[in-house]
């Protein structure tokens, strides 16, 4: 008897723990089936910011960056990436030390804040290449950022990871893992 009652004070217990249900975190659920995420793949260092690319003068490297999807949409999100100048470094230039370009080598112009365009068609689960050419320039280093680098994420707050959002579809940045640091060497 003892035994059961042990066994029952340990099952109810459990189910104390299990407040969440599969519904909350499956793809079955309404409220966040056209939420995705948008990110960098940190696999080494999956706790946060740490990754970093060597990139020589004269030559181009490859970042890559990630759409979190179970979808396929009638409708493609678009978001915006960035580069930024590493905190207390010797800051480099876009135009003069270094160049985002496309996979043809053709210079990329951001838009009015400063983000790169991309586009996810039918909101496919998928990686897309952000490449940043070295210039000849001054040596230092760079962050490609999957977020304004003239916001603040807050991991306690949801709303301050939205990238982007429309009618259709909102996108969030994570709170680790949004940025990496180039090395132009």
């Amino acid at each position: 008897m003892k035994k059961l009652m042990i066994l029952l004070l340990f099952v109810t217990a459990c189910g104390l723990f299990t407040g969440c249900g599969d519904d909350d975190w499956s793809n079955n659920n309404p409220e966040m089936e056209h939420i995705y995420y948008y990110g960098l793949g940190n696999v080494k260092y999956p706790g946060g910011n740490e990754l970093q690319y060597d990139v020589k003068q004269g030559e181009t490297v490859a970042v890559p960056t990630y759409f979190f999807s179970a979808y396929k949409r009638s409708y493609s999100p678009v978001v915006l990436y960035y580069t930024s100048p590493v905190p207390k470094a010797e800051e480099l230039k876009c135009g003069e030390d270094y160049q985002v370009v496309d996979a043809n080598g053709a210079t990329l112009t951001p838009d009015a804040n400063g983000g790169y365009s991309m586009t996810w068609p039918n909101a496919l689960k998928g990686s897309q290449d952000v490449y940043i050419k070295a210039l000849n320039g001054k040596k230092g280093k760079i962050r490609v950022l999957t977020f304004d680098p003239q916001k603040t994420i807050d991991a306690t707050d949801l709303s301050s990871t939205t990238i982007a959002k429309t009618n259709e579809y909102e996108v969030r940045a994570f709170s680790e893992n949004y940025y990496v640091t180039v090395n132009i060497k």
